[in-house]
């Protein structure tokens, strides 16, 4: 019989403190379990939930599974603030101004655990977390080891922090620099003997390497093989970066658009090489070399794959402005469909087109946008109707000039009439045709961009 997702946590902290020689409590096991599943099952998590955490544990490696249990228990964006019991343990050493995050100045010698964290993090009292950009990752080891101080020693703290630490993402190598683990590695030793604790150099790299592992796992979608995998754990961060994605059929369409820009804004800016990372030959130089191929072909996907959602939605939002403004995306397009429902949707007012020289059925983005991501998500739907339609409508010289008019009208340099008049009306006609249809308070008003 399977036990829940609290006695799962229990189970694991107790296997982990016995691995690791350490007695405690029912009662303590109780406290630490409950603080991971309420941080990790707080109603905003999509992405970042237990079962990501659950992903970690299967080493039985107990350093590892203590940093997986707290490594994203802090995620101040998504759950938009700190849980009261969280926030008693974090405002000891923490203070806000504005919309960034300090440490406060002053810290108690004796408070080693608390040392302990800004050491592994490099960071000085006073220091501004929000610009250092490890705030989540900072906070969520600086609660583990004021939660296990005193049940744990101090050699498992410094190892686990490291690892948590690890899980900072996309560290660009300054030129003719040192990487963040080999900054490490140079840093470890000296903090490890103020502690009392001896580390080897054998014992070092071998931490870092446990660290390197940990940091590739925390962000192993990136080498999935499977493209429309990858998207299905991207579209998963939408509503965890997003807010109003979080109420179905409720978010507008420019609400979604600017969810979408503000993805593809990351993956236009992300360089594939900074994703995996690799120290002293772990992970190997082929399987490294695979990751980062991987990594490579889903950035360029969700690229071109976001590129044309964009468009869609930016085509349906400047006929909502044009028609009476913004409106909810289930007005234009109908809600998302149900299992047992038979919901009127916008793409089945759309004509049929065959398939032009300029598209490939076989390619992956193809199948993405006809076929769809691996799963459903609770805010959209899994394929793409209307953007496969702009895709086997439009060449892909025409994609890009229509998405440089988006651009000019997110910008405001055109007006969304001038947009809908500037779009081939082979595109613009039957998708102001099929929301006439859809919209009948608007129809009078939509009957003019028709073909």
């Amino acid at each position: 019989m399977d036990v829940g997702s609290i006695q799962t946590l229990i189970v694991i902290f107790n296997r982990s403190f016995e691995r690791l020689g350490c007695r405690v409590s029912l009662e303590k096991l109780e406290e630490l379990a409950v603080t991971i599943h309420r941080g990790m099952t707080a109603q905003a998590r999509h992405f970042h939930t237990l079962e990501h955490v659950f992903s970690f544990t299967e080493s039985g490696d107990p350093i590892r599974t203590l940093a997986a249990l707290y490594h994203d228990l802090v995620y101040y964006q998504v759950d938009m603030g700190f849980s009261p019991a969280l926030w008693a343990l974090i405002s000891p050493y923490v203070y806000q101004a504005g919309s960034d995050f300090f440490l406060k100045k002053t810290l108690e010698a004796a408070d080693r655990a608390a040392w302990l964290t800004l050491e592994i993090f490099d960071l000085k009292p006073g220091a501004n977390l929000s610009a250092s950009k490890m705030l989540n990752e900072f906070l969520s080891a600086l609660v583990m080891n004021k939660q296990l101080e005193n049940l744990v020693n101090i050699k498992h703290l410094l190892l686990t922090s490291v690892c948590i630490e690890a899980t900072i993402p996309f560290r660009a190598v300054p030129s003719g620099g040192k990487s963040s683990f080999e900054r490490m590695e140079a840093r470890l030793g000296e903090i490890a003997s103020r502690y009392g604790v001896e580390l080897s150099q054998d014992e070092i790299i071998a931490t870092i390497h446990t660290a390197v592992w940990f940091a590739n796992k925390d962000i192993e979608n990136f080498a999935e093989t499977d493209p429309g995998r990858f998207l299905d754990n991207t579209w998963k961060l939408l509503p965890e970066t997003n807010a109003a994605l979080r109420l179905p059929d409720v978010y507008s369409i420019g609400t979604y658009r600017q969810a979408l820009q503000k993805m593809a804004s990351f993956f236009e800016n992300l360089n594939p090489n900074l994703v995996f990372n690799q120290y002293r030959g772990v992970p190997s130089d082929q399987e490294y070399s695979l990751m980062l191929a991987s990594a490579r072909a889903n950035i360029r996907i969700a690229r071109e794959y976001l590129k044309l959602k964009i468009l869609a939605m930016t085509i349906l939002e400047a006929l909502a402005i044009a028609t009476g403004g913004d409106a909810p995306v289930s007005l234009f397009m109908g809600d998302v469909p149900r299992p047992g429902l038979n919901i009127k949707r916008l793409e089945y007012f759309l004509p049929d087109l065959e398939t032009p020289p300029w598209v490939d059925e076989n390619a992956t983005l193809y199948r993405l946008l006809e076929s769809g991501r691996a799963s459903e998500t609770s805010f959209d739907m899994t394929n793409s109707p209307l953007s496969l339609f702009l895709f086997k409508s439009l060449p892909p010289e025409e994609i890009e000039r229509s998405l440089r008019l988006a651009a000019a009208l997110r910008s405001r340099e055109i007006d969304a009439e001038t947009f809908l008049t500037r779009i081939d009306p082979k595109v613009i006609g039957p998708i102001a045709n099929a929301s006439a249809i859809m919209v009948f308070t608007r129809r009078q008003a939509l009957e003019r961009f028709k073909a």
